[in-house]
């Protein structure tokens, strides 16, 4: 079907794009969303009055394929964002995307057999797979993929289909979605794990598939890895202090737990009680040997991504146990964004696709 047949027919799916300051990966992200194998298909780009070229390069990729939507973003949050693609998608199937990843060309094509072979799910999202350049980000995007960073959050490493309690990057039924009033846009961060918990709250269920895979890109320093962690960890206990203690898993008490104890080991190091500070670290320590001998790197286990790895999984831990610590007990908001080097997302997700440098470039031409 040619694009121009596609402003008149109903696309089976309407994907979902929030974009802010994307210059650098949009282009890629548009490409792989319009390259899915199932047609007819509709991309609304929605946009959160970026200050950079971001919006010039969607309106020619629009005036080039009219599948390709621009929709303004006063907002300017993710959840406002993806309430207004909701409102003017046209199709009876929402898949959500981002502008600083990647999809497979069966993402889409894997969702809708899912949904069609089982009536009662309402939701089913995909693999994340961690991108990264440095030799610390690759640490850090094996730990993200490793049970032992992320607890039972199957969509960074489960291989089997299954259920599960969040689509990450879900397509989803849109009448389901309108049903439980969109996205919360009182919430900065986890508003797509929030829409799940109401989703699952009306019986309906939600499915994970691994075939449906997604490439993103991970923090490349410890440091910018905890503040978005840190972030995150907010947002959970936001996300919790709404819904409640229905809406905490065990994975999320482990680490604000294991922060206490470390700080009660560091208390008790200063205050001249050294073998009981050395008793409440122990624990903690043998499990970051075990997680660290059980997960691989690309370059292999040297002493030194050894070194890195072990610095991942306790950043992620202890930034958001911080996080999520302060958000519960204080009320502390997540920041509006986390932080990012400009233009680093664009190309680390352009070579892990093998794409040429030049897509994006000929998108601002």
């Amino acid at each position: 079907m040619t694009p121009d047949a596609t402003t008149t027919a109903t696309p089976v799916v309407s994907m979902l794009m929030p974009v802010y300051n994307e210059e650098a990966s949009v282009a890629e992200a548009v490409a792989s969303a319009l390259s899915q194998s199932v047609d007819p298909v509709e991309l609304l780009v929605v946009d959160g009055r970026s200050a950079d070229a971001t919006v010039d390069i969607v309106r020619r990729l629009a005036e080039a394929d009219p599948r390709v939507r621009l929709l303004d973003n006063p907002g300017r949050t993710i959840p406002c964002a993806l309430n207004i693609g909701l409102a003017a998608a046209r199709a009876d199937v929402v898949a959500r995307v981002d502008a600083h990843l990647t999809i497979n060309p069966d993402y889409v094509a894997t969702g809708l057999a899912v949904l069609a072979e089982h009536p009662e799910v309402a939701a089913v999202g995909g693999r994340r797979v961690g991108v990264a350049d440095s030799a610390t980000g690759q640490a850090v995007a094996a730990a993200l993929s490793s049970p032992y960073g992320v607890g039972d959050s199957i969509n960074h490493y489960a291989t089997e289909p299954q259920e599960t309690d969040h689509a990450s990057m879900g397509v989803y039924r849109t009448a389901v979605l309108r049903e439980v009033g969109g996205w919360d846009e009182s919430l900065r961060v986890n508003e797509d794990v929030d829409i799940d918990h109401r989703i699952l709250a009306t019986g309906r269920r939600i499915r994970y598939h691994p075939d449906m895979v997604m490439l993103w890109s991970v923090r490349e320093s410890l440091r910018d890895f905890g503040r978005q962690y840190r972030r995150y960890g907010r947002g959970k206990a936001g996300m919790v202090r709404k819904n409640g203690p229905a809406a905490v898993r065990p994975r999320h008490l482990a680490p604000p737990g294991l922060l206490g104890m470390l700080t009660t080991s560091a208390l008790a190091g200063v205050t001249g009680h050294p073998r009981v500070a050395v008793a409440l670290a122990l624990p903690y320590a043998a499990v970051l040997t075990k997680a660290v001998s059980a997960t691989d790197l690309p370059g292999g286990r040297t002493p030194d991504g050894a070194l890195r790895l072990a610095g991942a999984f306790a950043t992620m831990h202890l930034a958001w146990g911080l996080g999520f610590t302060e958000g519960l007990l204080l009320g502390a908001e997540p920041a509006l964004s986390s932080g990012r080097a400009p233009g680093e997302q664009g190309s680390r997700l352009t070579r892990a696709l093998g794409r040429p440098r030049s897509t994006r470039g000929s998108a601002r031409a």
